[in-house]
């Protein structure tokens, strides 16, 4: 609680409040798109020989059972509907997590603006009343300056931590992991059609 206290305090109302919910929001993709992407091993490098039954496959099943059914034409729709289901299972959350990121940064950077405008204000006010330094300068930090700051910050650990840790360096390699293992399992049914037909 005294955490929730001094985040709005510093981070300010409305700012306090967005951070709060876009932080949710990022949470909430990345827990979705680690549900699927938990089970693609990046050490694993036997599937390079055979793709198989794997685990991380396991939400396109059906697709693959109907692909192993389905001869000519009706072979390619499946195909583009085992993208289409990857794309809108996964990628879609990826295309989300971009928005709140790059929403962050610029509600980071309006909360900068907005805090700093309310800081001048303030001190302005205090040196035209002849205030003292000390005074003047708490005044401007309670009235925007801290929120001016944290908000900055906030948007760019956010940001950063997002995109540069988590994205970039462990999801979306696993994703091109699954895309690889994918198309491998697709070709495997397909050279197990043609060697029946």
């Amino acid at each position: 609680m005294q955490f929730m206290s001094w985040f709005l305090n510093n981070f300010g109302l409305f700012f306090g409040a967005v951070f709060l919910v876009y932080i949710y929001l990022v949470v909430n993709r990345l827990t979705i798109i680690y549900d699927y992407l938990r089970l693609v091993s990046m050490r694993d490098e036997t599937y390079q020989k055979k793709v198989g039954k794997r685990d991380s496959l396991t939400f396109l099943k059906p697709f693959f059972a109907r692909l192993k059914r389905s001869v000519g034409v009706s072979r390619e729709a499946v195909i583009e509907a085992i993208w289409s289901e990857f794309e809108g299972r996964i990628g879609i959350h990826f295309t989300a997590l971009n928005g709140y990121v790059n929403t962050i940064i610029l509600v980071g950077f309006a909360g900068t603006i907005f805090g700093s405008i309310g800081a001048f204000n303030e001190m302005f006010t205090g040196l035209a009343q002849g205030e003292t330094a000390t005074v003047v300068f708490a005044a401007a930090w309670n009235s925007g300056l801290a929120t001016a700051l944290y908000t900055s910050l906030g948007a760019g650990v956010i940001g950063g931590l997002v995109v540069t840790v988590i994205y970039s360096r462990y999801l979306m390699t696993r994703m091109k992991r699954l895309e690889t293992l994918i198309g491998l399992r697709i070709s495997e049914i397909s050279e197990e059609l043609e060697s029946f037909s």
